[in-house]
C-alpha cells in the first residue's frame, strides 16, 4: 500500500440542453484535451493547490435514525442524497490571443470553456460592434451546464449548475481576475482510478492578460482613475424546490432573480464633485454609467493578437458612498452601486474586442 500521488486538479464544463439532462460530451472527456474541449486554466494565486480551482465540501443528506433504546449508541443514518458545495473557479480576465489580420465577425470569442462559463452565470453572448467583438449581456433564463472536475485519481459528473456569483475583480497594475461560485445540481457519477488527462492550453497559458492600466475609466460622465480594487458582481438569485420526477435529488434548482452591482474607490473629479451625491439622492431614474476599456481594442486589424474587453456598466443607482482621501486626492467610495435598466437585459456588457 502507497500514498496515492496527487497528479493535479483541473475542470472542463459545457451546457446542457435541458436540466437533468447531462453533457454527454463534456461528461466523456478523458486522454489528451484541448480548449475546444471547454477546459479553462485557472489563475495561481487562487483556489486549491494553486490551481485556480477552489475545491468543494462534499456533504450528506441524511435521515436521522434514533439511537438504541436504553443507550447513547448511535445507529447509521440514512443516506438521502449529495451535497457538493464551494466549488470555484478564477482565472484572468484576457482575449483569445487570436491574430487579428483583417479581423472576422466574432473572431475575438473567447474559448469554449470560458464562453460556457459565461452563459453559466447568466450572460447570453452574441456579435459585438464590430469586428472582431463578442459581447456578453445578461440573458432572460437560466442555462444548466455540466462540469467535468478532476482531482487525483478521482472524477466527479456534476450536472445541472448555475454559477451563482460572477466577480470581475480589476486590481490596478495587475491582471484583472473572474471568479466565478458554481452552485452544483447534482453528482451524476463519480470514479476512482481514473488516469489524469494531458492539457494543451494554447493561448490560455502563453497568452499574459492586460494590466489593468491606461483603461480610460469613466463614471458618472467623468474620465477619472480608481484606486485599488474596482469590483463588479453578478449575482444570481438561486432557489430550491422540491419536485418528484428529478432524478438522484428530487430536488430542482432555479434562477429567481440577478442583481449587477459595483464596490469601489473612486477619484474625485474638480469638474463636478457633487456627482456622486446628487446620483445618492435624485428621484429620477438613474442615467449615469460605468465604463473601461481594458487592452489595446483591435481596430482594423491593427493589433498583433486579439487580447482586449470593454466592460460597460449601465445606469448605475448609487446605494451608499463615504469621502475619504488618497493622498492629497479627494476620492470618494461606492458600495453596492446596482446596474439598471427599463429594457432587459441592457444594463450590463462585457464585449471581447
Amino acid at each position: 500500500m502507497a500514498d496515492n500521488p496527487f497528479n493535479g486538479v483541473a475542470l472542463a464544463i459545457g451546457v446542457q440542453s435541458a436540466f437533468g439532462t447531462v453533457n454527454s460530451t463534456i461528461k466523456a472527456l478523458s486522454g489528451a484535451l484541448v480548449v475546444g474541449d471547454g477546459i479553462i486554466l485557472g489563475d495561481k494565486s487562487a483556489g486549491s493547490a494553486e490551481s485556480g480551482i477552489t475545491l468543494p465540501n462534499h456533504t450528506t443528506i441524511v435521515r436521522e435514525v434514533p439511537q438504541i433504546p436504553s443507550s447513547f449508541t448511535q445507529q447509521a443514518d440514512d443516506f438521502l442524497r449529495e451535497l457538493v458545495e464551494g466549488l470555484a473557479i478564477t482565472f484572468p480576465l484576457k482575449g483569445n490571443g487570436a491574430d487579428a489580420g483583417a479581423p472576422d465577425a466574432d473572431a475575438a470569442l473567447p474559448d469554449e470553456g470560458i464562453d460556457a462559463f459565461w452563459g453559466c452565470a447568466g450572460l447570453v453572448g452574441a456579435t459585438g460592434a464590430a469586428s472582431p467583438d463578442y459581447k456578453y449581456t445578461p440573458r432572460a433564463s437560466a442555462e444548466y451546464h455540466t462540469v467535468h472536475l478532476w482531482v487525483a485519481d478521482l472524477d466527479f459528473i456534476l450536472m445541472d449548475c448555475l454559477i451563482e456569483t460572477a466577480n470581475i475583480k480589476l486590481s490596478t497594475g495587475a491582471a484583472a481576475l473572474i471568479t466565478g461560485n458554481v452552485k452544483v445540481g447534482a453528482v451524476e457519477s463519480h470514479n476512482s482510478g481514473v488516469t489524469f488527462p494531458t492539457f494543451t492550453w494554447g493561448k490560455q497559458a502563453s497568452l499574459a492578460a492586460p494590466v489593468v492600466a491606461g483603461v480610460n475609466f469613466t463614471a458618472f460622465g467623468q474620465v477619472r482613475g480608481f484606486e485599488g480594487d474596482l469590483d463588479i458582481n453578478i449575482a444570481n438569485g438561486v432557489e430550491e424546490f422540491g419536485d418528484s420526477n428529478v432524478a438522484i435529488t428530487g430536488v430542482r434548482q432555479a434562477q429567481t432573480d440577478r442583481i449587477i452591482t459595483v464596490d469601489g474607490r473612486m477619484y474625485q473629479n474638480d469638474g463636478d464633485t457633487a456627482a456622486e451625491h446628487d446620483a445618492l439622492i435624485s428621484t429620477s431614474a438613474p442615467t449615469a454609467d460605468l465604463s473601461l476599456q481594458l487592452g489595446d481594442p483591435d481596430v482594423g486589424g491593427a493589433e498583433t493578437e486579439l487580447n482586449a474587453a470593454l466592460i460597460n456598466v449601465n445606469n448605475l443607482q448609487m446605494k451608499d458612498i463615504v469621502y475619504d482621501r488618497t493622498g492629497a486626492a479627494a476620492v470618494v467610495e461606492m458600495s453596492g452601486a446596482k446596474a439598471t435598466s427599463t429594457t432587459a437585459g441592457t444594463e450590463f456588457m462585457l464585449e471581447y474586442n
